[in-house]
């Protein structure tokens, strides 16, 4: 039995992230290659938002862009209301700790720690107490069903173990909004109907938002919005 006391706090609501007149154009040698066109959007907090497209229409640099990852060629990205780009790359760094989560198609973890540490990485990088980080790594890592695997490096947990391990390391700092790039790509059926499960219900308890780039059609039909990124433009479906 798991007696952490720890409880999450939960997000007031209001819009944790938006975008204007987004531009993202690559140059190949003398050739221009348009990718994203004048894109506006924006994700209020408790919101789930679903991205979808063929590949290589662009939705993964456009998560990246509004992650601050990459930069668009023209347009502003705000967060929490603050303009990204404009902020130093420490300033930009400190706001998207607390403000924003990631999970990607491949886990990230570190091969050299244990799901709890990589559970910790982001507390630790943030410089909370050590009593507090321990607490809310214990809580997600119990959250996602791995509390008795904590001491376990990821080449001893299965595909879906790692990725519940890194779905807990986005979500022990509580950030909120999580992009997730194709977050049940590697999993097979069962393990990304858990994860997504896991995601929406942590979601609701902490009123974390989420944008998620997928191909996953019934994954996409879970989430409260779905956009289609097309030739540069981001539609309503």
């Amino acid at each position: 039995m798991h007696n952490n006391n720890y409880q999450p706090e939960v997000q007031s609501q209001n819009t944790v992230l938006r975008c204007e007149n987004v531009v993202k154009i690559f140059q190949d040698g003398d050739r221009t290659i348009p990718v994203l066109g004048n894109i506006n959007f924006s994700v209020s907090s408790h919101e789930s938002i679903a991205i979808v497209g063929r590949s290589g229409s662009g939705k993964t640099t456009f998560i990246h862009i509004l992650g601050g990852i990459e930069k668009p060629s023209s347009g502003k990205i705000y967060l929490n209301e603050m303009e990204l780009l404009t902020l130093s790359e420490k300033k930009r760094g400190f706001l998207r700790n607390r403000v924003l989560g990631f999970i990607f198609q491949f886990h990230h973890l570190l091969a050299e720690f244990t799901a709890f540490e990589n559970v910790c990485m982001p507390l630790l990088i943030r410089g909370e107490p050590l009593k507090d980080i321990k607490a809310k790594s214990l809580y997600y890592l119990n959250k996602v069903g791995l509390l008795d695997r904590k001491e376990h490096k990821p080449m001893m947990l299965s595909g879906g173990e790692r990725q519940r391990v890194a779905i807990a390391r986005a979500l022990v700092a509580e950030p909120k909004c999580i992009l997730a790039d194709e977050p049940t790509g590697n999993l097979d059926d069962e393990s990304a109907d858990q994860v997504y499960a896991l995601m929406m219900q942590l979601a609701k308890e902490v009123g974390t938002s989420f944008v998620i780039v997928t191909h996953d059609v019934n994954l996409a039909n879970k989430m409260d919005r779905t956009l289609v990124l097309d030739r540069g433009e981001l539609k309503e479906q």
